[in-house]
């Protein structure tokens, strides 16, 4: 399904861009419910109170984030002329990653946050032993899922490694932790891979499912780390007086006017991709529009991450 038909049946008049974006996401969003539920369902059923513990972790059940990492993989595959169905499986593990990434940093020893999306954390739940084994699960279980592929199932795990690892976003997890004092030169790039690199990896993935060239693939990629590193810069905008406390501001002096600037250049880039066309790239860029510009969401206790991308 392409963007333009997004909306069935005729539309006299001038098209709706808001409207078409929101029917690919509602639809987008209820293929990628269904989908975690149907995977989750039955894993853990031996050890008492897992499955109830893995829906609130994944967030299945209307519990869930705003799920726009795996949200550019579907939007990916259909701006390159895909179907969208043949990159769900690549989405669903896009988003069991950035969950058991999230079950990662609520632990006492990094983030030390007591609640995720207004619940108890999952360390609070089963413990920080259990947290991370259930954490080594969902990562295996998206790998498992990207390996599955037909034809590009190697290439997407090695891919998949690349981006959760000690380069990617276990090594920027890793400078945060340790970082005393702002980072420079490749420590902050390092850094910045815990936040770009899911979204680099979920566009690329949607476009290697749909067949891209690999030219239009590496410049999805390279949207996809604009996106991540511009998403992350409004969320630490809310966060900087805290960083500067703590002896760090990896955000910056302006993060909000950064943002904006990163925004605009990688819509640019993107507007220039040769293969895509019109409507996959305002598919991409209304949706790039929404995640970076988050409504405000209401604190709901002390160390929560509360804010999320308007999608």
């Amino acid at each position: 399904m392409s963007f333009s038909s997004a909306i069935s049946g005729p539309a006299p008049g001038p098209r709706h861009p808001g409207a078409e974006l929101q029917a690919f996401v509602d639809g987008g969003l209820a293929a990628l419910e269904a989908r975690l539920e149907e995977l989750c369902r039955g894993l853990g059923q031996e050890l008492p109170g897992l499955p109830e513990v893995l829906a609130r972790a994944v967030g299945t059940g209307g519990r869930g984030g705003a799920r726009w990492r795996p949200l550019l993989t579907l939007a990916a595959a259909e701006a390159c002329g895909g179907d969208r169905s043949d990159a769900l499986d690549a989405a669903v593990a896009v988003e069991l990653t950035h969950t058991a990434s999230l079950v990662l940093d609520d632990l006492p020893c990094m983030d030390d946050s007591p609640l995720r999306r207004g619940q108890p954390a999952t360390h609070r739940l089963v413990g920080s032993a259990g947290a991370i084994l259930l954490s080594v699960g969902l990562l295996a279980r998206a790998v498992d899922l990207l390996g599955r592929q037909p034809r590009w199932g190697g290439v997407l795990c090695a891919e998949w490694g690349r981006t959760v690892g000690l380069q990617g976003m276990a090594g920027g997890q890793a400078m945060d932790v340790a970082a005393t004092a702002p980072l420079r030169g490749s420590a902050r790039r390092l850094h910045r891979a815990k936040s770009t690199l899911l979204p680099a990896f979920a566009l690329s993935s949607g476009a290697r499912m749909a067949g891209a060239d690999e030219t239009t693939r590496a410049g999805l990629e390279s949207f996809g780390r604009f996106l991540g590193w511009a998403y992350q810069l409004v969320d630490d905008a809310c966060d900087v007086g805290e960083d500067r406390e703590n002896g760090r501001a990896p955000a910056g002096l302006r993060p909000l006017a950064q943002s904006r600037r990163l925004l605009r250049l990688a819509t640019r880039r993107l507007r220039g991709e040769p293969g895509l066309g019109g409507d996959g790239v305002e598919l991409l860029v209304g949706l790039a529009g929404r995640i970076v510009v988050p409504e405000p969401v209401p604190a709901r206790g002390p160390g929560e991450a509360v804010r999320q991308g308007r999608v």
